[in-house]
């Protein structure tokens, strides 16, 4: 999962710090206002450092997400407190095994997405990794459901980084020849220079990668260490939104929103067949009935026939020019090496090949749908 899009405006009131800030500015970071956080938008360049994430290993500051950790009250277990999660999302929680991280979503009564997060547990709780701009009214939508069987805790102490691309393995050997044997979604603890942490062999760029979970207070001297290594550039959101982007993954507030289905954003995978049987969770009836009969509109690529750029917003039509979707996220692809665009579309457009004209600012601008990802995935499964 990511959260990357266009910059606030950097004196918008006031903004929180993730604890790698100083060293962002000592590294001559281009600093942005984003979810409420300051943060890097780019060092040496966007697609400089988007191309070094492909080729190399990118370091990514994630510390601006919110981990949440759900506990069982007492009298109650951890068990009880899975089931009352999955009320709310159609993730199975329950059968979760101990070295798994899971990819879903939280929906509301209408089907439509709260947000989507990362989960996993240990023998003591079960954690997640929410968007910050939506970590609140998680917060408050979690706590309704789990209220009398756990306690939710906002882990503030901890801080995470996300290291990203082909030579990311290599360079976590240097700490433990052990963490290159973690499979994609897979998560362990281990000791980097006597520090505890939490490494998974996950990420947002659709290439092989880690992300780490470790403390506030000693984030600062890991990070330092991997920019030591010639390997590793420090990136920032701007080439996390770029590489996402590549790889056909959803951004909350484009791809994905309250009021659209997981079944229309094409993350039916996310839904285990274990839920589809006993269908209850918020917004299930309208899930399932998708599943069954299809959604009335799919999430689909959206590659320009010129060199102009097609953004977020950008109405999508037939070539009769009537009306049947619109662009959530869009701009150049370094590794494509054209602009490409995601954003959905009636069903009955939504067959790769299918010509569209995008209105760009009036202008009409052709295009035709594609298969997703733009850059083929590059995932550790075996």
């Amino acid at each position: 999962m990511t959260e990357t899009s266009p910059p606030e405006n950097p004196n918008s009131g006031h903004l929180q710090q993730t604890p790698l800030e100083q060293l962002h500015r000592r590294r001559g970071a281009r600093m942005v206002a984003f979810a409420g956080f300051q943060l890097p938008l780019n060092f040496d360049g966007i697609i400089s450092e988007h191309t070094s994430t492909r080729t190399s290993a990118g370091l990514f500051d994630v510390s601006h997400m919110g981990i949440v950790e759900i506990l069982p009250l007492k009298g109650h277990d951890l068990q009880t407190a899975a089931e009352s999660l999955e009320k709310i999302t159609p993730i199975s929680v329950t059968d979760l095994p101990r070295t798994q991280l899971r990819y879903g979503v939280l929906t509301n009564d209408e089907g439509g997405v709260v947000d989507d997060l990362i989960v996993s547990r240990s023998d003591a709780h079960l954690r997640l990794v929410l968007n910050a701009a939506r970590t609140e009214d998680d917060l408050d939508y979690i706590r309704d459901t789990t209220s009398g069987f756990a306690e939710i805790v906002v882990r503030s102490d901890l801080a995470q980084l996300a290291l990203q691309g082909p030579k990311s393995s290599e360079v976590l050997s240097g700490f433990s020849t052990e963490i290159a044997d973690l499979k994609f979604m897979q998560w362990q603890e281990f000791q980097v220079n006597g520090i505890s942490c939490d490494i998974s062999r996950s990420g947002y760029t659709g290439e092989d990668g880690f992300e780490l979970i470790v403390p506030a207070e000693s984030v600062e001297g890991i990070a330092e260490q991997l920019l030591e290594d010639d390997r590793v550039v420090p990136c920032g959101i701007g080439a996390r939104d770029s590489l996402r982007l590549e790889a056909g993954l959803c951004l909350y507030g484009h791809e994905l929103t309250t009021s659209t289905t997981p079944i229309e954003a094409g993350l039916a995978w996310t839904i285990q067949q274990r839920r589809r049987r006993d269908a209850t969770f918020a917004g299930a009836q309208t899930i399932l009935d998708q599943l069954s009969s299809g959604p009335p509109r799919k999430r689909v690529g959206i590659s320009a026939l010129t060199k102009r750029p097609i953004r977020d917003g950008a109405e999508l039509q037939s070539t009769e020019l009537d009306s049947v979707g619109i662009v959530t996220s869009g701009g150049f692809g370094p590794s494509c090496d054209r602009p490409v665009a995601m954003g959905y579309v009636d069903t009955e457009f939504a067959d790769a090949g299918t010509s569209l004209v995008a209105d760009v600012r009036g202008k009409q601008v052709p295009c035709e749908v594609t298969s997703l990802p733009f850059i083929p995935h590059r995932y550790q499964r075996h």
